[in-house]
This record gives structure tokens, C-alpha cells and sequence, in this order.
């Protein structure tokens, strides 16, 4: 085999090497975003917010047991934020009453509230 041919073919080879060493850089870069969002997503603070049930009806979708044993309630906090929380119906909640569902806020900023 001729120099010129054997430095292209070598050449080539290392280019397919280099180029299947980046794609898996890149998979592991994605899957390590992957597990520190989902990390960072895991911390959570939770606060207790007072307010005033506006409207108890029943829990739309879900299982059979959450239909059963629910009430999606929806709450007026006192800073004037509207939430949707579920309750299970033994906790009895009615308009008008004054409640404090717990306000958990993620490490991606994202909130989601519970009944207390």
C-alpha cells in the first residue's frame, strides 16, 4: 500500500473515531442534564398559606379510588392566588371556610399545592 493511501485510510478512521467519541460525550452531557434536573427538581420547600375555600365539587379523572374518596377544592389564598388542591371528602371541607393548604416550591421554581 502506497504512503498517500495508507495516511488517508488512517486519516478516515480517525475521523469515524472522533466523530462516535463526540456522539458519546454528547449522550452522557444529556443524561447528566438529565440527572441534575431531576435532582434539583427533588429539593423542595414547603410553606403553610392561609385562605378561604371558594367552590368543593368532585375529583374529575384519576383512578377509582381517587373519585371515590376525593373533592377538588378550589382555595383563595390570602395574597389573592386562586389554587386547585384535592381533599379527601373525611377532611369535609366547605365554601367559605378558612383553610391552609401547604405550598411546596421545587428547585426548578416550579409550585404545586396540597391540602394540609
Amino acid at each position: 500500500m502506497r504512503d498517500e493511501t495508507r495516511r488517508r485510510l488512517e486519516q478516515q478512521l480517525w475521523w469515524q473515531r472522533a466523530k462516535l467519541a463526540a456522539a458519546g460525550v454528547g449522550v452522557l452531557a444529556c443524561i447528566a442534564g438529565g440527572l441534575w434536573a431531576t435532582g434539583l427538581d427533588a429539593t423542595v420547600e414547603t410553606r403553610h398559606v392561609p385562605g378561604v375555600v371558594t367552590a368543593v365539587g368532585p375529583v374529575v379523572g384519576g383512578s377509582t379510588r381517587a373519585i371515590e374518596e376525593g373533592l377538588a377544592v378550589d382555595v383563595k389564598l390570602d395574597d389573592g392566588r386562586m389554587v386547585h388542591v384535592l381533599a379527601l371528602k373525611k377532611t369535609d371541607p366547605h365554601v367559605g371556610d378558612h383553610v391552609q393548604v401547604a405550598e411546596h416550591v421545587h428547585g426548578t421554581g416550579r409550585v404545586t399545592y396540597s391540602w394540609k
